[in-house]
């Protein structure tokens, strides 16, 4: 009877010592696990996962257009600044070129004036000489009326001097020719002119006595005649120097 009830204890005994050992290796794997998660600072790791293909082709193509863009600004900042230096040069040279024109322009008018000047000084001066002549003219003239033989007879006039006008050969020199200037401008008139003539009925001098209106045509003209010969005047049928005038039209044809 003993022996029969002995043997189911020594069962029993052996199942409680295994449960104990599972519970403490359970126990233990706890412990573990809980000091590894509190040790991480309770957080999960989560691995990234590899970029593919698809993605690092995206991000070349936008590093590309990141660059042309780029370089697309580079150079419009270099062409506004080549647009700014070629247009600061056109002007330099703009400025030049009518600085050149201004220059041209003043030395032309300083020339005109000078000559305007000269002209005048001469008209004064030829002006000053026939008064001069024509001055001793007169007291030539004096000199050979008191010296005129006197008629025998009191009371009896003496007679009247025989006297002849010089004249112009128009055939000995040309006819002044028009001005350029002044057909473009359609200036006319008549220039009045008064030249000193020697024994020779050659031109000494001449001056202008009534203008035509226009210094241009009075200047040609006065140039133009004073290259004429002259009949000279005659005083008593000799010659004599005399002062003889002239006047030339300046007239357009339609």
């Amino acid at each position: 009877m003993i022996d029969a009830v002995g043997a189911p204890r020594k069962i029993g005994l052996g199942q409680s010592a295994e449960s104990v050992i599972a519970i403490s290796l359970l126990g233990v794997c706890a412990a573990a696990g809980l000091t590894a998660w509190l040790s991480s600072g309770g957080e999960q790791s989560v691995a990234m996962p590899a970029p593919t293909s698809a993605a690092v082709a995206l991000s070349s193509v936008k590093n590309d257009d990141a660059l042309q863009s780029e370089e697309q600004m580079v150079l419009a900042q270099w062409q506004r600044r080549l647009d700014g230096e070629f247009s600061q040069h056109e002007q330099s040279k703009l400025q030049q070129q009518q600085l050149a024109t201004l220059q041209e322009q003043s030395a032309a008018l300083a020339m005109a004036q000078a000559a305007a000047e000269a002209a005048s000084r001469a008209a004064e001066a030829a002006e000053i000489r026939a008064r001069s002549a024509e001055k001793g003219r007169r007291q030539a003239l004096a000199v050979q009326a008191k010296a005129a033989p006197q008629q025998g007879a009191a009371g009896v006039q003496k007679a009247a001097a025989v006297r002849r006008a010089a004249s112009v050969d128009w055939n000995s020199c040309s006819r002044p020719e028009y001005p350029d200037e002044s057909v473009r401008l359609g200036q006319q008139g008549t220039v009045t002119m008064e030249f000193m003539l020697d024994t020779q009925g050659v031109v000494q001098d001449g001056r202008i006595v009534e203008s035509s209106g226009t210094r241009r045509l009075d200047y040609r003209a006065l140039s133009a005649l004073s290259k004429c010969q002259f009949e000279p005047e005659l005083l008593n049928g000799e010659a004599v120097e005399a002062t003889a005038q002239l006047r030339f039209t300046w007239k357009l044809t339609r």
